[in-house]
């Protein structure tokens, strides 16, 4: 609990409600439309973060060249993403960069104990857990219905997610957070109208 309790205190919480893994990844970069703050600074928030996102049960921290290559997906997946869902062309070098980690095999189910427990095997976890991300990418962009694909209206947020609502009808990335600020934000908006119109 320490560790989780400094982890929130110095990388902020992570947020796992875009609706598919890879924007839950992308996501782990706030405020992109203004002032964007990096969760994953350090091979430790890497760490941190795929144990919260349930790719690797107890991983290691990963090297500094496996936190580039995690950044460097990340990025890749928000920018093919967001082209997607704006209807603009995919960088050649984001889809290399997203076909060349889903490429890397994946965790390996296995049973051990008695009675069995499951548990799941890998040479290299990190690149496990990358390639898990880096497919859901693939698959989303290959298969899902643009219009779904939204980003967040807020001018300060931007986060990519997934739209299951049954109209599609969501503009924030959630009404609890950017919807709320967006709400207070208007209302103060027509208070400070309403006293500029009624001042003599």
């Amino acid at each position: 609990m320490a560790r989780v309790r400094y982890a929130l205190a110095k990388y902020g919480s992570f947020r796992f409600d875009a609706g598919r893994l890879c924007l839950n990844f992308a996501a782990t970069v706030r405020h992109r439309g203004s002032r964007p703050r990096d969760l994953l600074p350090d091979p430790g928030a890497l760490a941190l973060w795929l144990r919260d996102a349930g790719l690797v049960a107890d991983p290691p921290v990963p090297t500094g060249e496996e936190h580039r290559l995690a950044l460097a997906l990340r990025e890749s997946i928000h920018a093919s993403v967001r082209a997607f869902a704006a209807r603009e062309k995919m960088e050649t070098a984001d889809i290399a960069r997203m076909n060349e980690a889903a490429a890397q095999p994946l965790a390996a189910p296995q049973l051990s104990g008695s009675p069995p427990c499951l548990s799941w095997k890998a040479d290299s976890p990190i690149l496990s857990a990358l390639a898990s991300i880096a497919r859901d990418a693939v698959m989303l962009v290959a298969a899902a219905d643009r219009r779904r694909v939204k980003i967040c209206r807020h001018r300060d947020c931007r986060m990519l997610f997934l739209d299951a609502s049954p109209r599609n009808s969501r503009r924030w990335c959630a009404m609890s957070i950017c919807g709320n600020r967006e709400k207070v934000a208007a209302h103060r908006r027509r208070l400070r109208n309403k006293t500029i119109g009624g001042s003599p």
